[in-house]
């Protein structure tokens, strides 16, 4: 086993990514990336005892290419005997239809389709194994230098700048800690053919544009850039954890919640450091099953305000979310529509929310 292939087993053991007897299903779209994850996981199976699986999601854009992206996997799972799997999807009418980017709706299509495969696999398997079936994607370092940069210049806090976890629940990552550049080095000196997605080159997506314009330019200050700013998140990561777990003790003890209301005492929460009062207010939104994915530092910061104002005021918050600043208590609600803006002003609120800043 060579270098770069010891260093990624090692990282499945450290963060316990894969155990023995789980089944492993791949996001294979042809790519690079994911064809060597494939190999990878390949090359592996054997010595650490799970199964393989590989499931390309057809999203319904970019017309001939993405058929010849799909047989290419499906001929490439053929040949190395891994039972593969296609999933159609409308990528364009699902962004039509919730107002969403392309990319963003392909994207939650895409996983929406890995998570129905592998609960499918675990069912087919549930007499077999007492193993957990998983998701296996490609993202690597430099996707992971990619996606603090595009937190920091959105606004994220700490959680967006920890970039992405190396499992978190059903989904793991083998290649975070791997630069792209081995990547391609070693499918070329294993004579492993893939796939290129014209997309990838298009920089009017953010993300494309911190790949092919901002990143190199960093590399040219500190060939290590990518490195350094992963090794960052990990630290990050840690310094998210801790807070969690501090906003989390705290609404054990002062919270009072129901199906959709959420209320907390302010007076103590008022003398702790800012940057813990969102951590708490985070810890309140989690806990009436919001995603946080669309709230930014400037919701956290309207927040903020609301309980260090006069009292008996209104915001508007993301999802159709509310909070109030009644008697010292701060009070987070899910709607069943967004209150007025006529309502908001005769109940006094003078603070207002705004959809910039979004954070992960």
């Amino acid at each position: 086993m060579d270098q770069l292939m010891f260093k990624i087993k090692n990282y499945i053991y450290k963060h316990h990514l894969i155990d023995k007897g789980d089944c492993i299903l791949v996001g294979l779209s042809g790519g690079p990336d994911s064809v060597f994850l494939l190999h990878v996981l390949d090359a592996f199976r054997e010595s650490v005892g799970y199964s393989l699986y590989a499931l390309h999601v057809h999203h319904g854009i970019r017309g001939d290419e993405a058929d010849r992206d799909m047989e290419f996997s499906r001929n490439l799972c053929e040949k190395w005997n891994i039972p593969f799997k296609v999933v159609y999807v409308d990528a364009p009418g699902y962004a039509k239809e919730k107002g969403l980017s392309l990319e963003e709706a392909a994207r939650i299509l895409r996983y929406e389709a890995f998570e129905a495969e592998r609960q499918a696999i675990s069912m087919e398997r549930a007499l077999e194994s007492d193993g957990i079936c998983k998701i296996a994607v490609a993202h690597h370092l430099d996707d992971q230098a990619e996606t603090v940069l595009h937190n920091m210049v959105r606004g994220s806090g700490i959680r967006g700048l920890s970039g992405m976890e190396p499992r978190r629940g059903f989904i793991i990552r083998p290649l975070l800690s791997t630069k792209r550049e081995y990547i391609l080095r070693k499918l070329k000196d294993n004579g492993i053919s893939y796939v290129i997605d014209s997309t990838n080159l298009d920089t009017q997506y953010t993300r494309n544009h911190i790949r092919t314009g901002i990143l190199p330019e960093l590399r040219e200050i500190n060939p290590e850039a990518a490195v350094h700013i992963a090794h960052t998140a990990e630290l990050l990561r840690e310094a998210d954890d801790y807070f969690m777990k501090l906003a989390a003790d705290y609404v054990d003890r002062y919270g009072v919640n129901d199906v959709r209301e959420i209320s907390i005492e302010t007076t103590e929460l008022k003398t702790y450091p800012e940057l813990v009062r969102q951590y708490v207010m985070m810890e309140l939104v989690r806990r009436l099953g919001t995603p946080l994915k669309d709230w930014g530092s400037v919701h956290f910061r309207d927040l903020d305000k609301l309980i260090h104002g006069p009292g008996n005021s209104h915001l508007d918050l993301p999802y159709k979310m509310s909070a109030d600043y009644r008697k010292k208590r701060l009070i987070l609600r899910i709607n069943q529509e967004i209150i007025s803006v006529k309502r908001r002003k005769n109940n006094g609120g003078a603070c207002e929310s705004s959809d910039s800043g979004r954070a992960d």
